[in-house]
């Protein structure tokens, strides 16, 4: 599929920060944690000085505890952003946690790991094509393939990597294997596409020699490896990942209903669907998943013990849930298609002041019709002022994006796209016909990212919703593209673009700040992040008796509403 044949389907992406994908199909748990996942992680970890930070760190990493690893030293880079080691460790751990996720990942193991020589490198120059050809900025062949040496070094130190590809793991062949690869990087220099080729299958003759590895697994370390070294938001998609992508945009999975995270015990419920099957069997927020079948999930990685929940639409599944009282029961679920509605709440919170409160989860092909409906629905019932909530709201589609700023102002830029790759520099302007005029109000946290942005940013810098939240918003400010491979049934993730505000603003980095800041100390438990095990206070998303930034509001529009009667 062509770029522009993306463009025109409405499959131009905005990479989802700490996004969910709401199904059991697929584990819940982003390629590597970030800030963004406090919510669900609980509170900081970081000791009290870099010293005994550090170690414990290592112990995370002893235990191959990479999820942790990583959260501490992000925490200790937001204390310390000038000690070294913490963003060399954190960097190796995120290196780590994503080899152990790749070798949970079904379709990884049984069908990219038995590709042949031919059709991996095909595979492989597909990939570094698409990069050259529609990456933001021009991308050199020489720090990927370091990067894909990078991701062997850590791959021999996995013992997954080691059980599946290594005809003999024997020390001492892993350690010349590990020595050698490491010379070649050392005198590394490549330039051309030949070089690169050259350099991948070099590599690829070590390993067969070393340890009698396939060359599918050494090129995917190197496909792997050129996507990682370019931003957060380019990777590789797995033929489940780009399943579980197109099925983020539709709105529309064959599942259970549930959004999980990993515990001790199993899997954790942090989401559950409602209509879904699993709200259907009364299953909850808080109750975890211990076995599938007679299988204890116990111990297992997250994407691994997923995996043994996904099925065919109308087949059954018998799991074992620990509710929070501590009683266990085995339930029988039938998989079938699940919708995911993006407009979670939609309520009159304020009657006096006519106060309407929509709570927007994300932007998909679906989120402008649910929109419409919503706002029909509270102007039936007499609502003259909107609260519109992008709190948590990770993102979603760009053209959503636009479509919803444009039905709420008639004139000036929405958002400025800027790319290399032909259609990637664009302007989106507002069409002159106005949907909706009431006052309103745009709710933001430090979570609200990318197509949240451009819809808060449009509608700050034209003046036309008060912008209230507890921090300001992520700042993402990158567009990626979903390129379908032709050589094997996977997919691409690339930025292709920066996004600009109407004003010319670039959002990376900067985000949008509110307008009116409200100090809250409690947590949001709402949506996909109900049910986080916190010893933190918590409180009801868009209850105004609990909710301090909406009861800010709410406060607002009366304020509004005095000064218009006067």
């Amino acid at each position: 599929m062509r770029p522009e044949e993306l463009f025109r389907k409405g499959w131009l992406a905005l990479a989802l920060v700490a996004g969910s994908l709401l199904t059991l199909a697929r584990a819940a748990e982003p390629d590597a944690p970030s800030n963004a996942t406090q919510a669900v992680l609980g509170p900081k970890i970081v000791p009290g000085d870099p010293a005994s930070t550090l170690q414990r760190g290592l112990d995370f990493e002893r235990k191959r505890n990479w999820a942790s690893a990583i959260r501490l030293y992000e925490e200790a880079l937001e204390q310390w952003p000038s000690r070294s080691e913490f963003s060399h460790r954190h960097l190796l751990c995120e290196m780590h946690y994503k080899v152990a996720r790749r070798y949970q990942d079904r379709s990884f193991r049984d069908i990219l790991l038995k590709l042949s020589r031919d059709k991996v490198m095909e595979l492989y120059e597909e990939l570094v094509d698409r990069i050259e050809t529609h990456y933001v900025d021009k991308a050199a062949l020489e720090p990927m393939i370091r990067r894909g040496y990078d991701n062997l070094e850590v791959a021999l130190r996995d013992p997954n990597f080691l059980k599946l590809n290594a005809v003999s793991a024997e020390p001492s062949r892993i350690t010349w294997l590990r020595q050698s690869l490491r010379l070649r990087r050392e005198s590394l220099e490549v330039v051309t596409r030949d070089q690169a080729r050259a350099e991948v299958l070099a590599a690829c003759e070590l390993g067969r020699q070393g340890l009698g590895i396939s060359t599918a697994a050494i090129v995917l370390e190197f496909t792997y490896g050129a996507c990682d070294v370019l931003d957060p938001y380019s990777s590789y998609l797995t033929p489940d990942k780009l399943d579980d992508m197109f099925s983020m945009i539709d709105g529309n999975f064959v599942g259970l209903g549930v959004e999980l995270k990993q515990d001790e015990l199993g899997l954790r419920l942090v989401g559950v669907i409602k209509d879904g099957p699993a709200a259907d069997a009364g299953l909850k927020v808080g109750d975890k998943i211990i076995a599938v079948g007679p299988k204890s999930v116990k111990g297992l990685g997250l994407d691994e013990a997923a995996g043994l929940l996904q099925g065919n639409e109308g087949t059954q599944i018998v799991v074992t849930i620990l509710s929070s009282d501590g009683t266990s029961r085995d339930i029988r679920l039938v998989r079938r298609h699940v919708e995911v509605a993006s407009v979670a709440q939609a309520k009159i919170v304020d009657k006096a002041s006519g106060v309407g409160y929509i709570q927007l989860t994300g932007f998909q092909k679906t989120s402008t019709e649910e929109l419409d409906r919503a706002m029909q629905s509270l102007q039936r019932k007499g609502m003259r002022y909107l609260v519109l909530d992008l709190r948590g709201n990770p993102g979603g589609l760009l053209n959503v994006a636009v479509d919803i700023a444009d039905r709420f102002v008639d004139r000036g830029v929405i958002v400025s796209t800027r790319g290399r790759a032909p259609g990637q520099t664009q302007v989106y302007r507002a069409r002159p016909d106005l949907v909706y005029t009431m006052p309103m109000a745009v709710l933001i946290d430090r979570d609200s990212a990318s197509a949240s942005e451009i819809l808060a940013g449009a509608l700050k810098d034209l003046d036309r919703a008060t912008i209230i939240g507890d921090h300001k918003s992520y700042g993402k400010g990158s567009v990626q593209s979903i390129f379908e491979l032709r050589s094997v049934p996977a997919g691409l993730k690339l930025t292709t673009a920066q996004f600009y505000s109407p004003t010319g603003r670039p959002y990376s980095e900067q985000g949008v700040e509110p307008k009116i800041l409200v100090k809250i100390t409690a947590k949001p438990v709402s949506g996909s992040e109900n049910g986080s095990a916190e010893t933190a206070p918590t409180f009801e998303v868009g209850n105004p008796d609990e909710d301090r930034v909406l009861s800010r509001a709410i406060t607002e529009a009366s304020q509004q509403k005095s000064l218009t009667a006067r």
